[in-house]
């Protein structure tokens, strides 16, 4: 890697980006596929009734939505060389497959796979293991979260309201999105690092998670216009890879379909002055050829957590996102080109300080009010995000071959106030004796962190099967480069003169794994399938610091970190299922993944008792699991699943002791990763949904529960329960729609989800995590294609702690009502 050079731009406030070496590229080679026998041409009506009857706006069409597209594939350093490599592979794959003329075209225009798409038999379909099967044939913990149930409960902009009532799930909320994440089945967490997540996150089946900064959560961009979410729990990592420990969530966005369709809502909420609009609209170009623009706007100026120094909420939005998508469907060839952009101002980092009387250095104790935290440094976090997408799917005839091409550009940002108190705040604490006055503040110590991360994946993976046999193979590469900055400001002393510091680093991660499964039917209902992943993975990091007041290089050898590790693995599935009915199967399986190790990009003070050690390595995991599932009720579906992991070298956050309350290092932790040791988890987990009649309306009931737990094994946490852990999750949702005159319903929808026991931390003095039962509600009417609702999230106003350290608790959201209304077409 190149090495820094201490310029003036590097300590700026917003950092040059480092730029890594190209990657290569992928050889591309042409085939050409030709269709068995020309297929005949619908009639002009029933082409006009297919397509809306657009032909008079076709053209305009086709010059609007090309506009968009590629006035958001330009905007600034956009198009590079990986989205020209993105393209070029889609068009190649297109061109290569497409029929030699108009007269092998296939211009019957199918719709897309809509959310958990019925099948022909009305069983939900999925691609859980990369291939569509119907769900109840999955042996494997898998759920499906359709557009129909998520809009009916007020559809969700972030991973705690998409996976509320899923079981083992447990959303780690750090008051940012930008460095909250996600947990399944015990998995562990990253909190506050730059580590990878233990779950596998996914858009469109392209791998999305990694970089500092943002990379264990999705974003507010993934949760617009979805068609369905598809949650795998449980060891992935023979199909999935690296780091789906815990399991891997697929966020499918809606496909551009074949008809003139759309929808718009609009939604206020009362308590934070948030107002939300978003739509999507789905025009047909032509025959086999969509278009659809989907857009998201948020403007909330208030909130819950207030800065009296700013005059700022923590916890304010503003933003927007828009996706742009061209379907072509001719003869065997399905294939979508998307591009979509985000720009965000995100709620940021806000905490309360509580420091009980007592404690050395704050005689009468500290403790700031819930809702209003008296930071100097103003509170700020944004996040932007650019994406392009291909994704090409044709039918070779015995097979079916999907190459998915994507890059994706995140730039994240925040800022953070160290001691999280004012001058003027810390001069009224030390005069009314809450604050000793020899005790080591110092109100100008902030941090600001910026980080830019490009992700780049190319997946490309055929299937097939006969009578009693199923196949796929596969290969996988990814690229992630990652300009990361940590600016620490301090107030200059006489005996310290120094403003600060900042310490740059740039992480390159390379990846490349070939996968594939082999599946035989023993009997009529007897199966047993294999699954098999070699994966090579090479990370090199680039780090400094420099002095913010000189420019030149501080902190000592220690502080120049050059080095890269290389990894080898070989994961696996092994499953045997069995048909106890034609509607219901039972499985169990055995199988391994693995979580990469890395690097830790941010130091600690000097002063740290526990300081950050640079290296950590992989994590590696082998799962049991049995398993009983399936519908044999109409319009029900049920699943029982247990499960025992062993992980080895287990991923772990911890922090380096820092703390207000510690007189040798009086300043915010700073929270790292390390190899634990070995560990174990375990837990049961359940799920019922049911559709029934309500007189002349209807209803689904859906309820998940599950028991889980886990505990370090041996090393220096041996005997500790794994952190951030509940000892039970559980859910209901009932939604329900009662006609009461022609075109017009009543609505309703309840969400009750709740968790109850587990550890914050990986320590033995760890606080309890907080037992809490939330109630969401929402009541409508609905006329016809336009409905109108009221909402009340966290209906009985529970306020409970998201998270908890040593002097810090993190409060979660109060209730806020609001209405929406909603139109779609």
């Amino acid at each position: 890697m190149p090495e820094f050079s201490a310029r003036t731009a590097i300590i700026t406030r917003r950092p040059t980006i480092f730029r890594s070496s190209r990657p290569r590229r992928l050889p591309l080679r042409r085939k050409r596929f030709a269709t068995s026998s020309p297929p005949s041409f619908p009639s002009a009506a029933d082409r006009r009734r297919r397509e809306g009857d657009v032909s008079g706006l076709t053209r305009v069409a086709i010059c609007t939505k090309l506009s968009i597209i590629i006035a958001i594939t330009t905007w600034e350093g956009f198009m590079g060389r990986k989205a020209q490599l993105l393209f070029g592979t889609a068009a190649l794959w297109v061109a290569a497959a497409a029929p030699a003329s108009a007269q092998d075209r296939a211009p019957e225009a199918l719709p897309a796979d809509t959310a958990a798409e019925a099948g022909d038999d009305g069983a939900i379909v999925v691609t859980a293991r990369r291939r569509e099967e119907r769900l109840s044939d999955v042996p494997t913990a898998a759920s499906v979260i359709d557009a129909t149930a998520l809009n009916d409960r007020g559809g969700a902009t972030g991973s705690g309201e998409l996976l509320a009532d899923q079981p083992s799930m447990r959303f780690n909320n750090l008051s940012s999105s930008i460095t909250s994440e996600i947990s399944i089945r015990a998995s562990s967490t990253a909190r506050a690092t730059n580590g990878d997540p233990s779950v596998g996150l996914y858009r469109n089946g392209a791998y999305i998670a990694g970089g500092p900064v943002g990379g264990r959560n999705f974003t507010r961009l993934d949760m617009l216009d979805i068609g369905r979410v598809e949650v795998l729990r449980g060891t992935q990592g023979a199909l999935y890879g690296r780091n789906a420990v815990g399991g891997a969530i697929n966020i499918i966005s809606a496909e551009p379909e074949f008809d003139l369709s759309g929808w718009a809502s609009v939604r206020y909420g009362f308590e934070n002055n948030s107002l939300q609009l978003q739509g999507a609209v789905n025009v047909p170009l032509g025959d086999g050829i969509a278009a659809r623009i989907s857009g998201d706007l948020v403007e909330q100026d208030k909130g819950f957590f207030y800065n009296p120094d700013n005059d700022v909420y923590f916890d304010r939005q503003k933003g927007h996102g828009l996706r742009g998508q061209i379907r072509l469907k001719r003869g065997p060839v399905d294939a979508v080109i998307m591009a979509e952009t985000q720009r965000l101002t995100t709620p940021s980092i806000h905490y309360q300080i509580f420091i009980p009387a007592g404690t050395p250095g704050f005689p009468g104790g500290y403790i700031q009010d819930r809702f209003r935290y008296p930071w100097s440094t103003a509170p700020r976090a944004s996040q932007d995000v650019d994406g392009l997408q291909a994704i090409v799917r044709v039918d070779l005839g015995g097979a079916d071959l999907t190459s998915t091409t994507s890059f994706r550009k995140r730039h994240s940002e925040y800022d953070l106030d160290n001691d999280a108190v004012s001058p003027a705040e810390l001069a009224r604490a030390r005069a009314a004796g809450e604050v000793g006055p020899l005790t080591p503040l110092d109100p100008g110590s902030a941090s600001y962190v910026v980080d830019t991360t490009d992700n780049f994946s190319q997946d490309i993976h055929v299937s097939g099967s006969n009578d009693r046999l199923t196949w796929l193979v596969g290969a996988e590469m990814l690229l992630l480069d990652s300009d990361f900055s940590v600016t620490t400001t301090r107030t200059p002393t006489l005996a310290n003169p120094s403003p600060g510091n900042i310490a740059p680093a740039r992480l390159h991660f390379e990846s490349y794994a070939a996968y594939g499964s082999l599946g035989f039917d023993l009997t009529d209902s007897l199966n047993i399938t294999g699954e098999l992943r070699y994966t090579h993975d090479s990370r090199g990091i680039s780090a400094r610091l420099y002095d913010l007041g000189t420019g030149l290089p501080t902190g000592g050898p220690s502080r120049i970190i050059d080095d890269s590790i290389t990894a080898d693995n070989l994961s696996y599935n092994a499953t045997l299922s069995y048909k106890l009915a034609p509607d219901i199967l039972a499985y169990a399986k055995v199988g391994s993944s693995y979580r990469a190790g890395g690097f830790n990009t941010r130091l600690s003070d000097p002063r740290a008792p526990s300081p950050v050690q640079v290296l950590f390595g992989n994590e590696n995991s082998t799962s049991y699991e049995v398993g009983f599932k399936g519908s044999p009720m109409r319009r029900g579906y049920f699943a029982v699943a247990g499960y025992y992991t062993q992980l080895d070298d287990l991923i772990a956050q911890v922090d380096d002791g820092c703390a207000l309350t510690n007189p040798t290092c009086p300043v915010a932790a700073v929270s790292y990763l390390t190899n634990a040791g070995d560990a174990k988890s375990w837990g049961v987990e359940a799920e019922y949904s049911q559709g029934f009649d309500l007189g002349q309306g209807s209803g689904r009931l859906a309820l998940s529960g599950s028991r889980q737990g886990g505990k370090v094994k041996s090393g220096r946490y041996d005997g500790l329960d794994l952190a951030q852990v509940p000892d039970w999750l559980a859910s209901a949702n009932l939604n329900l729609r009662a006609p009461v005159a022609k075109n017009v319903s009543l609505t309703g929808n309840i969400l009750v989800s709740g968790q109850w026991g587990g550890k914050q931390e990986l320590t033995a003095t760890s606080v309890d995590l907080d037992d809490y039962v939330l109630v969401n509600l929402r009541v409508g009417v609905e006329f016809g294609k336009v409905s109108i609702s009221a909402f009340a999230n966290n209906l009985f106003d529970k306020v409970y702690y998201v998270a908890q350290a040593p002097t810090i608790n993190r409060y979660s959201q109060p209730r806020v009502i609001g209405v929406e209304g909603r139109i779609s077409f």
